[in-house]
């Protein structure tokens, strides 16, 4: 081999190295950020664990924080009557989504489609969600699609859809979280 190809060989090969080495520290500072389980339906959803003093912010056990918020995922199918009284026994809501921006957080990590707090009042009224304000429209602009049902899930992909609220499927709850 000539020299030159000897010298880029070996910066590819000192490049390769970098490479492997960060994505196993990224591997390892995931591994005890968060990880994995499998629930009885076999359906991937991400460990709730807790995250205690993370970023000042600070949530039950069981609960992910995410910018100011906590969030409960469920990893038991209920209706969406169901889920919204599973919230309120923990002092919480259905997931309220506010902006596009919570959308790309951990949102769009979602391995499922799960309940929000999004619902028809009636057949001919507006959706509302569960603090009884309007959906926006610059948030959804998807929601003459919702024909299937009363209830709206999200997931997988960034896709919400309409559903009977009496459908079973995995929930979100969602409570502002308290600052140490």
């Amino acid at each position: 081999m000539s020299t030159p190809w000897r010298l880029l060989a070996g910066i590819l090969g000192v490049l390769a190295l970098a490479l492997m080495v960060s994505v196993l520290a990224l591997g390892v500072l995931l591994a005890k950020n968060s990880s994995y389980q499998r629930p009885e339906s076999s359906v991937a959803v991400p460990n709730i664990t807790s995250q205690r003093g993370c970023y000042s912010g600070s949530c039950p056990e069981n609960w992910i924080w995410s910018r100011g918020n906590c969030y409960y995922i469920s990893t038991k199918t209920k209706t969406w009557p169901e889920s919204q009284t599973a919230c309120r026994s923990m002092n919480s809501s259905l997931l309220k989504i506010e902006d596009r921006e919570e959308l790309q957080d951990f949102l769009k990590l979602l391995v499922n489609y799960y309940w929000i707090g999004l619902s028809l009042s009636s057949p001919d009224g507006p959706w509302l969600w569960e603090d009884g304000s309007g959906l926006s429209q610059d948030l959804l602009s998807v929601q003459d699609q919702f024909s299937r049902g009363r209830c709206i899930y999200y997931g997988l992909q960034d896709n919400f859809s309409s559903e009977k609220c009496t459908h079973k499927t995995f929930y979100i709850c969602e409570l502002i979280a308290i600052w140490d």
